[in-house]
């Protein structure tokens, strides 16, 4: 966590706290969100050290270290979202996307996936910059590589919706990029690893690729992709 994004979140922090006790008490909650908030800075500060000193954790602890946080972070999100508080939610968040990062870096798993997400698809919907978007994908890719196994094969459907809703992202950024490598790219990863999804999405995106901003590759990769799943041209 860089200076900038340590003043970001420790202004969400500060707000979701103040917004946490003005609505409170909450009988029985052990998990508050400056005990979250305080964990989350003892986890970046971690990180930060293992970076400065250029150290190599075992993978095991890299995925300890990285699913604590991003659980903190994404139990912080539930409270902005509960509170209202779309900005700090949004702070918050962004810095998931910067933990998924780190801990692909350093070669481990990501084992929380919903805030993550959520990131992700926030900043591509803020966008149309060909550079930001191509970055993105990357990103969105990266993260999909490294998603813990057991979470990407789980078929139960309130944990298989980040998974589903990742790459679904991951489509829709590639398709913005108007690339046709990126978007093929993508389309394999749902097609891998979410057959059962591709039709539905192929019908929408074909639906979407009608609108001015996509030229006619776009639609005919959507064509072609449909036709591949329901057999209609």
């Amino acid at each position: 966590m860089n200076r900038a994004a340590r003043r970001a979140f420790d202004q969400a922090a500060g707000a979701l706290l103040a917004a946490y006790e003005k609505s409170g008490p909450f009988p029985g909650q052990e998990v508050t969100p400056a005990l979250l908030a305080d964990a989350v800075r003892q986890c970046f500060e971690i990180c930060r050290q293992i970076d400065d000193a250029e150290e190599t954790l075992p993978l095991e602890e890299v995925d300890e270290l990285g699913t604590h946080a991003l659980e903190c972070l994404s139990d912080l999100g539930l409270w902005a979202y509960q509170l209202n508080l779309d900005e700090e939610r949004a702070t918050v968040e962004d810095l998931a996307l910067e933990m998924a990062d780190w801990i692909i870096r350093h070669g481990g798993q990501i084992a929380v996936l919903e805030a993550v997400v959520n990131a992700l698809a926030r900043q591509a919907n803020a966008t149309r910059d060909p550079v930001m978007l191509a970055r993105l994908f990357q990103q969105a890719c990266a993260v999909i590589a490294q998603t813990e196994p057991g979470l990407a094969g789980d078929t139960e459907p309130a944990r298989l919706q980040p998974w589903l809703m990742l790459h679904f992202n991951c489509a829709i950024i590639a398709t913005r990029t108007l690339d046709p490598a990126r978007m093929n790219a993508a389309f394999d990863l749902l097609e891998t690893h979410l057959p059962g999804h591709c039709a539905a999405f192929y019908a929408e995106g074909l639906r979407e690729s009608r609108k001015a901003a996509y030229d006619e590759s776009v639609r005919k990769i959507m064509r072609d992709r449909l036709a591949k799943w329901t057999g209609r041209h």
